[in-house]
């Protein structure tokens, strides 16, 4: 079974049921999301690569392992968050 998401992962309005024609199903409910939803996921792949590379710098440098769970932790909400605007079914 496909995941078809009811809403607009960026500001949260229902999408409209629309009868399937073909091609990929109605992510957003509009242009201006779209933009700002792509442009969101941009910078939460961006950062999560430094985040998640300095992760493992600070690991070998001797961070304690408070510090590594906050950093964990940060990584984890952004990843989350990222899922989301792309669409990937919540678990």
């Amino acid at each position: 079974m496909k995941y078809l998401p009811a809403e607009c992962p960026k500001c949260g309005t229902a999408l409209p049921k629309r009868a399937p024609k073909g091609g990929r199903p109605t992510r957003w409910c509009s242009e201006g999301c779209q933009r700002s939803g792509e442009a969101e996921m941009a910078r939460l792949q961006s950062n999560l690569r430094k985040f998640e590379s300095e992760w493992w710098l600070n690991r070998m440098a001797g961070w304690s392992e408070e510090r590594l769970a906050r950093r964990s932790a940060v990584i984890g909400e952004m990843r989350a968050r990222y899922d989301h605007q792309t669409g990937v079914p919540p678990q």
